[in-house]
């Protein structure tokens, strides 16, 4: 029996935030092989108090801590201190500690841990700084808080867990001593069950699961609709933060002639269900993201047999073998308008990438070699602290 300590940005079951759904359902799977016991350490400024709860198995601690907004003025250094210490209290406990993610100082507050440790490389907070817009705004402050314990905490961390060729080759520049373990993530239940590839056949809708984040590329996605209507009737659907009023301010901000408010459609936030049906109105997913890792929204989309048109960038061409399971584009709105109309043009390169997407993100997501492949890399990890 593996007994290990997770230091992780859990969802809380009755505040507002991201569910998280990869990793919970593998600490879930993970416990109902009777073989790994895991505990989760989160922080939470929204709780009144510590909290602590058990789901399907797993042990999950919610600690309070300050306001993002209050504690940046410390540089975070309430929060790191608050988990740090309970951690250092609890830690000899434990077999292991796996760290999920750089970029909320985890690996901080489990430096004084003498246990060996294994982190989970999700994005990269330095890296993402890069792409924010140029307007000072929250995020600058707080995203260079937190780019300074990445770089000063990662190589406390020698084993990780990595996906793409990008995220392996940061690891490097982080931690030049790390050894890499190779696993993919869990995604949302839904997502493996296949669309009906007949339902959408003459969809005319992109759909685009970014919100209207400049970072994901809303902006690329308009311009690129703007060019795409001079000559064909494609609509784009949007989902994630924001709402319809904004998506047409923005758009008329760009100044876009071909993009009339009728071809434009936000739906806010879907649950896994909601976003699963919208597939069957869209012929293609748009990510043309200035920075990603390996985006669930792809994969997902993938995964249910939605043909892909992404950037470039980050670890997307770990994903995406392009013309085969689906099309990589660079950021330039004509290339995107390009990448979509081989699409809209070809039913039959739809088809194709989406069986081939699918067939490879069966075998890559595969929830039973995921969870067999976590539990083998911390043997390793044990093995070779």
């Amino acid at each position: 029996m593996i007994n290990a300590l997770w230091l992780a940005p859990a969802p809380h079951p009755a505040k507002p935030g991201h569910p998280m759904p990869w990793m919970t359902a593998l600490a879930a799977r993970l416990v109902a092989t009777g073989q790994v016991r895991i505990t989760v350490v989160s922080y939470n400024h929204a709780i009144e108090q510590d909290e602590e709860t058990v789901r399907d198995g797993v042990r999950y601690i919610f600690l309070k801590v300050p306001d993002d907004k209050i504690d940046l003025l410390t540089g975070y250094a309430r929060r790191v201190r608050r988990v740090r210490e309970y951690v250092n209290e609890i830690g000899s406990q434990y077999d292991l500690v796996h760290i999920h993610g750089t970029e909320q100082q985890y690996a901080a507050m489990g430096s004084g841990l003498t246990v060996p440790k294994v982190l989970s490389a999700q994005g990269f907070v330095t890296e993402y700084y890069k792409y924010l817009p140029k307007k000072p705004e929250y995020r600058h402050a707080s995203w260079a808080v937190a780019s300074y314990y990445e770089k000063k905490y990662a190589p406390s961390v020698r084993h990780y867990i990595g996906r793409t060729h990008w995220d392996k080759a940061i690891i490097k520049q982080l931690q030049p001593d790390a050894i890499i373990h190779h696993n993919w993530e869990l995604m949302r239940p839904e997502f493996y069950e296949p669309i009906d590839a007949t339902a959408n056949a003459n969809a005319d809708a992109m759909l685009f699961v970014g919100g209207l984040n400049d970072i994901k590329g809303i902006r690329e996605a308009l311009k690129a609709l703007n060019i795409l209507r001079q000559k064909l009737p494609i609509r784009l659907i949007v989902t994630g933060y924001g709402d319809t009023a904004m998506l047409v301010d923005l758009a008329q901000s760009l100044d876009l002639p071909n993009v009339p408010a009728s071809a434009l459609e936000h739906r806010g936030m879907l649950s896994a269900p909601q976003l699963w049906s919208a597939y069957h109105e869209a012929f293609c997913l748009l990510h043309p993201s200035y920075i990603d890792n390996s985006p669930n929204s792809v994969s997902e989309a993938q995964l249910a047999g939605l043909p892909v048109v992404a950037s470039d960038v980050g670890g997307v061409s770990s994903m995406i073998d392009s013309g085969e399971t689906g099309i990589l584009t660079s950021l330039e709105p004509v290339d995107i308008a390009r990448g979509v109309e081989q699409l809209w043009e070809s039913k039959d390169l739809r088809q194709r990438i989406a069986r081939q997407a699918r067939h490879i993100a069966l075998e890559r997501f595969d929830a039973k070699h995921i969870t067999d492949e976590t539990k083998a890399i911390y043997e390793r990890v044990l093995s070779n602290p």
